[in-house]
């Protein structure tokens, strides 16, 4: 736990730095995306996936399968969340705000990046008060990621009681 409060503290000082920048190069990508009709969005999406997701997701399983690796892990995992986060905030999202938000969620919540994959996946309940309920939580202070979190939280909890009274 103490690594993913490290990532949200550095996430919220460094975000005081690139909130205008954000506004800046949103605006400006935003342009270009629209001039090149979406195909921009192709290496924007290539780069988050090669270079923050899959490493993410891959550091993450190990931080939870190999605890000897924890200290490593979280050394180079820590900057790549952060960058990860940055990356997405920098880029403009042109109108997929969810997929923005689930990015952001993505690197908001290493080292447990993997369960929250395994989470969207349906692979992981996540009981009332485990480690990514207090992660949500901690995140749930910026009111947009709130407001996604809560629309997931509530989409998995409908298609929970969907199964339950099918069966």
């Amino acid at each position: 736990m103490i690594t993913n409060k490290i990532v949200l503290t550095i996430i919220s000082v460094t975000a005081l730095i690139f909130i205008p920048i954000q506004l800046i190069t949103t605006f400006v990508l935003g342009i270009l995306v629209t001039l090149t009709f979406g195909l921009l969005l192709i290496p924007f999406n290539i780069i988050w996936l090669v270079l923050f997701y899959f490493p993410l997701i891959a550091l993450s399983y190990i931080y939870d399968h190999i605890s000897i690796l924890k200290p490593f892990v979280a050394i180079i995992g820590i900057p790549l969340a952060v960058l990860g986060d940055t990356y997405v905030a920098l880029i403009p999202s042109m109108g997929e705000m969810n997929s923005r938000y689930a990015k952001m969620v993505h690197c908001q919540t290493f080292p447990y990046t993997w369960r929250f994959f395994q989470y969207l996946r349906d692979k992981l309940d996540i009981e009332k008060h485990g480690i990514l309920n207090q992660i949500f939580y901690a995140i749930s202070t910026a009111g947009p990621l709130k407001k996604y979190l809560d629309d997931l939280r509530a989409m998995k909890f409908i298609e929970k009681e969907r199964l339950k009274n099918k069966s």
